[in-house]
């Protein structure tokens, strides 16, 4: 009897939904409202920037995702170019740490959105609630998560740019502020800080790649989708934003927790209020499903090639989908949420995850150098245009956030400390697994899949 594969059955509109929907979060519409509150209408050339960087990530994440199609992501890409220790560091730095900080804040978010349409539901209760149901679609098979996905997804997606095209053309019946609002209020360097906040607004987009056994055609889907999916994600935040500026003060914008609800509210009233405090909960639901989708499969590829055990690999014999990598992270999630949702630690928590993301990209951009070199000739549905300009420069971008993570130094210092913290428990744990358990090399890289007749790696006798 043969073991259950997954299922190759999401195209270009259900791979668009997966990165789309975890970029707009809950908390990607407050940070979008702080940086515009912050730059005034400036941030859009700090937004072009962050697109910018985020388009040359994109671009390694595709050429990875086609030459080594697998679930694990980050970790299939950076076992054969730096070592299982560093592969498996990527995954559980990068996108467990993750699973376990920004997305109970992402549901929170959602659940405080939907206690004000409905004050009688509990917050932590229906974030649980709706991790739950998504963690059902998806233990379902991925064209339940994709249909879900694309719905969600596109619901929000239009209710955002709705709410900035009325609030443009001024056909919600609000009242525009009378003070004229000067463009670059904060000056160019502060200008030039907001990139980091900028992108923000674009992380998550790789997510698309752990799909890549799952997407048909993925040497053209995948690059097509984080592409799109960037740019519209630019479209839709922009008129968004320059909406905002029309209706809210830049002092509110900047400091408010929910600056796109006042933003509706100033756009619509009480009927935009409502409005957006549903699109609210649908970011939440759009980011858990998301996460439900690509975290499994990272930990399902990783398991597969022996760096976690066994169990994470199961597939269901009749949905064939990774249920126990499915029920894992949902109970982390779910864990997090009874755990941390009120503590004033989050926001730390949060900073530390965006830290260790970040670390996961200067690896990926490392693994298309490393792999170049030690495959050259290896057959690559895409290739990096300008191959290695986008690295490089996506590496230095990724360091200069990390180290300007927060404009606090003591903050700054608690992050680093806290992510040092993690790095060092994410490596012991490698170590220990690897060394001791698996007794396999720590840093030798593992073979390329599927390059035994194509080439041996440059320099092999």
């Amino acid at each position: 009897m043969s073991t259950p594969v997954l299922q190759r059955a999401l195209g270009f509109w259900g791979a668009l939904a997966t990165g789309v929907g975890l970029v707009i979060a809950a908390t990607t519409l407050t940070s979008l409202g702080n940086a515009f509150g912050t730059g005034g209408p400036a941030f859009l050339i700090a937004g072009f920037a962050a697109l910018i960087i985020m388009m040359l990530i994109a671009f390694s994440y595709s050429e990875l995702a086609n030459l080594v199609p697998g679930a694990g992501m980050i970790g299939a890409y950076t076992a054969p170019a730096l070592g299982r220790g560093p592969a498996i560091f990527g995954v559980l730095a990068g996108y467990v740490v993750l699973v376990a900080t920004v997305e109970p804040a992402n549901q929170m978010v959602g659940g405080l959105a939907a206690h004000e349409l409905v004050p009688a539901i509990p917050p932590t209760g229906f974030a649980i609630g709706v991790t739950l149901t998504f963690c059902l679609i998806n233990l379902l098979g991925v064209r339940s998560f994709g249909r879900a996905q694309a719905l969600v997804t596109g619901t929000m997606m239009l209710t955002l740019i709705g709410f900035g095209l009325v609030g443009l053309l001024g056909l919600g019946g609000g009242t525009e502020i009378q003070d004229s609002v000067p463009f670059n209020p904060g000056g160019w360097l502060e200008v030039a800080h907001l990139v980091a906040l900028g992108t923000y607004l674009f992380i998550g987009i790789e997510f698309i790649c752990p799909m890549s056994e799952e997407i048909r055609r993925p040497g053209r889907t995948i690059p097509r989708a984080m592409i799109a999916g960037l740019l519209i994600v630019f479209c839709v935040d922009m008129v968004f934003g320059f909406a905002a500026l029309r209706y809210v003060g830049l002092d509110e914008l900047a400091s408010s927790t929910v600056p796109h609800l006042l933003v509706a509210d100033g756009i619509g009233g009480k009927a935009g209020l409502l409005v957006m405090t549903a699109a609210t909960v649908l970011a939440a639901a759009s980011s858990v499903s998301a996460i439900l989708a690509a975290v499994p499969r990272m930990l399902y590829g990783l398991a597969r090639e022996g760096m976690l055990p066994r169990v994470f690999a199961w597939v269901h014999p009749r949905f064939r989908t990774p249920w126990v990598s499915v029920l894992a992270v949902t109970a982390l999630i779910v864990g997090a949420l009874l755990t941390f949702a009120d503590s004033d630690a989050v926001l730390t928590l949060i900073l530390v995850a965006t830290v260790m993301w970040l670390t996961s990209y200067i690896l990926a951009q490392v693994d298309v150098i490393v792999l170049r070199v030690r495959y050259p000739s290896a057959p690559r549905g895409f290739r990096t245009p300008l191959y290695p300009v986008p690295q490089i420069l996506g590496i230095g971008a990724c360091v200069w956030m990390i180290v300007s993570i927060h404009p606090d130094a003591e903050m700054r210092t608690t992050i680093w400390l806290g992510a040092l913290l993690c790095t060092a428990v994410i490596l012991g744990y490698a170590f220990v697994w690897l060394k001791l358990v698996k007794r396999v090399p720590f840093f030798a890289p593992a073979p390329l899949p599927d390059t035994a007749d194509h080439e041996q790696p440059a320099g092999a006798r």
